[in-house]
Formats: structure tokens, sequence, C-alpha cells
């Protein structure tokens, strides 16, 4: 299968640019098979017969007869065979030690993508970095996961409307054979606050536990240190009492480092105890209480250790798991966006 692939020249022979551009203009209306057939025809695709994959139905095209001499599956739930979801063109396959040369070819296939369909509406991951392009019908994603795998998607975006909280399912679907909404759990989103879902309006429920908190931070924590190099980006996150800003934590990313801070001891010193501080790994510097990691991209034992750290300061600072909101960005390529961790199951702020 890989064989099928185009590898080598492909961005200096502008097929990708093609392939992007080919898509595109595509407009699917309902986005039924017959919809769908009809709509590319035109272009001298065709479908092979169905077969159900892990709750879905997947038709790939015949050989030199789609999108790129044929290697493109278009995808539809097994409860709906008839209605299509997504239609999925890999294009750079790479085997897990090659990832970092998965990295150059995907920011060379958004700077392509940005070039053709202007900057793209959201940003995010989960198993690995996205970039979503939105439209009224039919949003353009390509994406990219940890075995070094590049995808170009058409994805239906009516049928999802909030498509870009189930792209990271999209890649998990790549590498498992199956694609249930419960895997975008715990994704990140980065745009504008029009293009984001509306924020939890309720906190935490009473009976959320800082071990739930915990976990999920780390998950936050090690998809956003694992992609946003990437783009390459930046990501800030503020983690808050929403009744006393004084009290409050934060962490960032710096290249492929990641820092944590307690900043709410420089409001509130009298909460902090520098022994205990110290003994758990934070560090004093310029009046703030820090601890970086720098091979937080490679190593996610990492984001392990910065979530309990920052919890246990959230906890001594008072502040109470349904008490907590958060609110971050996301920066890079000459962009800033809002960040959204829908996974965190904790209010976002609307500031």
């Amino acid at each position: 299968m890989r064989s099928m692939i185009p590898r080598g020249s492909w961005l200096d022979d502008d097929i990708f640019r093609e392939l992007v551009k080919e898509l595109a203009p595509l407009r699917l209306g309902g986005w039924s098979l017959l919809e769908f057939e009809r709509a590319t025809s035109a272009l001298g695709w065709e479908l092979r017969e169905p077969r159900e994959v892990a709750g879905q139905v997947w038709r790939r095209f015949l050989p030199r007869k789609g999108p790129w001499g044929g290697y493109g599956t278009v995808i539809a739930d097994a409860s709906e065979p008839e209605q299509i979801r997504k239609l999925r063109v890999p294009v750079v396959d790479l085997p897990p030690e090659d990832a970092p040369t998965a990295a150059d070819l995907v920011r060379a296939a958004w700077w392509i993508a940005e070039e053709e369909l202007g900057p793209a509406t959201m940003w995010g991951g989960r198993v690995g970095p996205w970039m979503l392009w939105q439209r009224r019908d039919s949003s353009l994603v390509v994406h990219s996961d940890r075995r070094g795998q590049v995808n170009l998607e058409l994805v239906h975006t009516d049928a999802d409307p909030d498509a870009g909280a189930t792209i990271a399912a999209t890649a998990t679907a790549t590498a498992t054979a199956t694609a249930a909404p419960e895997v975008s759990r715990g994704a990140w989103r980065a745009a504008d606050p029009a293009h984001l879902p509306p924020a939890l309006a309720a906190p935490a429920g009473p009976s959320t536990r800082w071990g739930e908190v915990q976990e999920r931070l780390y998950q936050a924590l090690s998809a956003l240190t694992h992609d946003t190099p990437f783009f390459p980006g930046r990501f800030i996150l503020h983690l808050g009492s929403a009744h006393d800003l004084h009290r409050f934590v934060q962490c960032w990313s710096h290249g492929a480092e990641l820092v944590i801070e307690a900043t709410g001891y420089l409001h509130r010193p009298e909460l902090a105890d520098p022994a205990r501080l110290a003994e758990r790994g934070w560090d004093l510097s310029h009046s703030l209480w820090q601890r970086r990691f720098p091979r937080a991209r490679e190593e996610r034992a990492c984001s392990t250790t910065a979530a309990r750290m920052l919890v246990e300061e959230m906890q001594n600072l008072g502040i109470g798991p349904a008490d907590i909101v958060y609110s971050g960005t996301m920066s890079g390529r000459g962009l800033g966006f809002h960040l959204d961790l829908p996974g965190l199951g904790l209010r976002r702020s609307q500031s």
C-alpha cells in the first residue's frame, strides 16, 4: 500500500498543490453517495465496491481512477452507508523512525494549502497536529499522526458542524481503523472565538476529583507539547480560581520545552512553603516558582510530572475542582488564536 503513495519530488513538482486545487472546488450537496459520485465523475474518479471496517464503510478508488492515482478512501458510517462523511487521501506515509522527516513535509503541505486557501480557520491535534479550512458544506484538513503519515481530507462540515473537534479521531482512525467520537476527547484546538464552540457554562461537577483533573491535564499537555512545535507555534495555558484572580498557575511552551509556573504565590506569598516547593521540584527564579522540561516533546513523562505539580499547587492555593476556569492562546505563523481543550472538563474563560 505504501508503495502507491508518491514520494520524493511531490513538493517540487507541485503534486500536492494540484491535489489541493482538485479537491478545493468540490461541492457535494448533501454528501449522499449519489451526489458524491455525480460530482466526482467529471474528474474521472471511480469507486470500488464498499467494505466494512470497524463500524465504518470504506470505498476506495480504482487504480488511476481517483485523486492521486486512485489511492484515496471515501468513508461513511455503517449505520448510514449511503451518507458520506469524509474523503481521505494519504500524501505521505513514512515509518515511525522518519517522523522528523514527516514534520518537515507536513509544514510544507500547510504552507502550500495556505497559499491556495488562505489562513486556516482552526489548528488542533491529539495524535498528531492538523489544520482545518472551514467552509459552508465541506472543510479541508491537512493532518499528521505520530507514525509519520500525512493526510489531506475533505470533511462533510454540515453533517459535523463541530468538525474541528473530531479531526483527531480521523487521525487515530488511520492507525486503528476506528473513528469513535470519544477518541477526540482530550484533543486541543485553537481558533478565533467565533469558530470555537461555546464554553462550558457549568463548573466541574461536585464529584469531580483532583485525580481526574490531573489525568485530563496530562492528556492536554502531552498533546500540546507534541503538536505545537510542528506548526511551529507557542501556547500558554492559565488555570485559576473563578472567584479570586490572584490564585492561579500557568504553563507555556518554548520550542520543544515546557515551562510551568506557580504564579499565584507572587500574589499570595503567605501560602508558599519554600522548603516544600523545592522538594517537589520547583525552582525559585526571578521571584517566581517555575520548572522547565527541556525534553517535554520527546518524553511524555514530563507532561505527567507537570500536570501533577500544577494540580498540587492549585490545591495549595485553595482552588477546588469546581472553581477552576482556564484560558489559553496559541500563536505562530503570524496568527494568534484562542485555545480550547474540550477534554479537560473545565470551564473556559470567556475573556
